[in-house]
């Protein structure tokens, strides 16, 4: 029999230390500062959690994970119900669909009444040859552009050293011409998913040029959100210098793992996918979303 309870932080870390990773950690907190931690248990043995944070008016499914040993008994499909029924929200979460488990998941979702939207694609890179494939790159043309950019009075500045200025041009850039994440303004908040050593501006004349945002959700791996470039100036491979920038930075930092998210659309996008991406992608997928509307619900079903 499957048992679904409320749970914490604290009592998270204790049954299922040895479960535990940095980024699993990190969607405790979040779900403790503002969302729930639920917790189920198969026989009285507890057998998985599920992580949700409150965000943009729905309940977004953060984390989930079922012990090995109780994989194929419902667990998951216990405490998504749970989520169902006793949230006021929309439900919201998503997926990649390199996921070892997205077959499974996506059989879930749909018995459970979510909608499918497939969203942005995600290109990874993780060879172990990601580096010197990267250096080799950069010694035959990309170090060449970059110093005839910087000649031209290009300059780099890391989000956690941009002066006010910068970053008020930034709140207001009208332009996301590489189809990453659209509401971008958001990610430059306090307590943002950013990690601001990473996170590189290329100005002109302090003017905001490209700018190019990630983050790392653990030691090895950075994700990068959302880059683009004035409308002005594409077409001169402005964006590559803050990419370059971004990417030196990102190595020091230990990474050894990215993944760039990206929409399926847009001239700007492919270019720098045939150009960039196509020295450091190993696993090119897609991120599925799900979408779960409450407002149809039978309210005597909850």
């Amino acid at each position: 029999m499957i048992g679904i309870e409320k749970g914490n932080e604290e009592l998270y870390r204790l049954l299922f230390a040895e479960y535990t990773t940095a980024y699993t950690d990190k969607c405790a907190e979040e779900a403790s500062a503002d969302g729930r931690i639920i917790f189920a248990y198969l026989d009285g043995v507890p057998a998985g959690y599920l992580f949700t944070v409150y965000e943009r008016g729905s309940e977004g499914i953060r984390h989930f994970f079922t012990k090995p040993d109780f994989r194929g008994q419902g667990v998951m499909q216990a405490m998504i119900r749970y989520v169902i029924e006793t949230s006021d929200m929309n439900i919201a979460t998503g997926m990649s669909s390199a996921h070892k488990f997205a077959p499974v998941m996506e059989h879930v979702f749909k018995k459970l009444g979510f909608s499918r939207r497939v969203g942005r694609n995600l290109y990874r890179c993780d060879a172990e040859d990601m580096w010197e494939r990267w250096d080799e790159f950069m010694a035959k043309s990309g170090n060449r552009l970059c110093d005839t950019l910087r000649r031209q009075g290009y300059k780099t500045v890391t989000l956690s050293d941009a002066p006010e200025d910068l970053l008020w041009q930034f709140r207001r850039a009208p332009y996301s011409e590489y189809k990453c994440e659209q509401n971008h303004q958001h990610l430059i908040l306090p307590g943002a998913e950013v990690t601001q050593e990473i996170s590189v501006m290329c100005t002109l004349n302090g003017r905001l040029a490209a700018y190019v945002f990630a983050y790392m959700p653990d030691s090895i791996s950075a994700i990068y959100k959302t880059l683009s470039s004035s409308a002005a100036l594409q077409g001169g491979g402005v964006i590559m210098l803050a990419i370059a920038e971004s990417l030196q930075r990102a190595r020091e930092h230990g990474v050894k793992r990215i993944v760039f998210t990206m929409e399926n659309t847009g001239k700007r996008a492919n270019a720098f996918r045939e150009k960039v991406l196509s020295v450091l992608v190993s696993k090119p997928s897609y991120s599925v979303s799900y979408f779960y509307d409450t407002s149809g619900r039978d309210k005597n079903d909850q």
